[in-house]
């Protein structure tokens, strides 16, 4: 399509001194066609001579490309290859770029919501201890950290819903406070407390087989190895960390009705712990996350 352009057939001509790949031709093509689409460019060679006679800077259509590409959120090595691709268009008509331009390019996550049905697809394929945390992180609003420290006497397991005492020594902003899990993460947990040996309200919630405290990086990896079940299941690369727990949390219960403070406030959010929100009794608090409850059922 492009053959037509004197302009494209000079990079061409380069291509084959220096490598001789009719792949590398069609993915320079590839580029230049986007940036044509880009800047709405018709005829290459009518481009060219403007820059030529000064009517168009180079570098900053250049820099331009780049900062549109990643705007689009195009794949970074694809941003890399279709930024070599224009530059040595430039180069093969006797146009040279700044060698002082640098635009950094970072990876682009997609942020990655997780549903009820890949977290219950995760929960049925893990183990008892791994489906406790998920369930409990998930439903709580907890962080990791809090979690690690928890002993068996912060969750009173007789209440409904159970409830879960973060001390001011463990949370995040040092001020206690509650959160709750649901009815689920309620079954699971106990399902899985009862199958270890010699425990005690100072003995740590979560552990390993050793029965010893977890890290949090223990924690992460955890986690992490559960989240690429989903990933293998859609055969999909998502960047699913264990934050997407408490987001997971505070979407399902604002979305139940649960007003924004409130869930904030069980998350431990440093200014719906000031004063202000100490209004909130704990049965109000606790009628708030019963209403949001189903929604945080798997």
């Amino acid at each position: 399509m492009l053959e037509k352009f004197e302009s494209f057939r000079n990079l061409c001509g380069e291509i084959d001194l220096l490598t001789r790949s009719e792949n590398t031709k069609k993915t320079y093509e590839k580029g230049l066609m986007a940036f044509m689409k880009i800047f709405e460019i018709d005829d290459l060679d009518k481009f060219i001579n403007k820059v030529r006679n000064g009517e168009i800077i180079p570098n900053e259509v250049y820099k331009q490309f780049l900062l549109n590409l990643a705007k689009k959120q195009t794949a970074p090595k694809t941003i890399l290859t279709w930024s070599s691709a224009l530059k040595k268009f430039f180069e093969a008509n006797s146009i040279k770029i700044d060698e002082k331009i640098r635009i950094k390019v970072f990876n682009i996550h997609e942020d990655h919501l997780i549903s009820k049905e890949e977290l219950r697809f995760i929960v049925n394929n893990v183990n008892i201890r791994t489906q406790s945390i998920i369930l409990i992180l998930s439903s709580s609003g907890l962080r990791i950290d809090e979690l690690r420290n928890l002993k068996i006497g912060d969750v009173d397991l007789k209440s409904e819903p159970a409830v879960i005492k973060v001390r001011g020594s463990l949370a995040k902003e040092r001020k206690p406070r509650v959160t709750f899990i649901s009815k689920q993460a309620k079954e699971v947990l106990l399902k899985y407390l009862s199958t270890r040996k010699n425990v005690d309200n100072d003995s740590y919630l979560i552990t390993s087989r050793e029965e010893k405290q977890l890290s949090y990086s223990q924690i992460q990896y955890i986690i992490n190895k559960a989240f690429k079940l989903i990933a293998k299941k859609e055969g999909k690369r998502y960047n699913l960390h264990a934050h997407v727990l408490r987001k997971f949390f505070k979407t399902n219960m604002i979305a139940a009705g649960v007003p924004a403070p409130i869930v904030d406030r069980l998350m431990g959010h440093k200014r719906y712990l000031s004063e202000e929100y100490e209004l909130y009794t704990f049965d109000q608090l606790k009628e708030w996350y019963l209403k949001g409850e189903a929604n945080l059922t798997l």
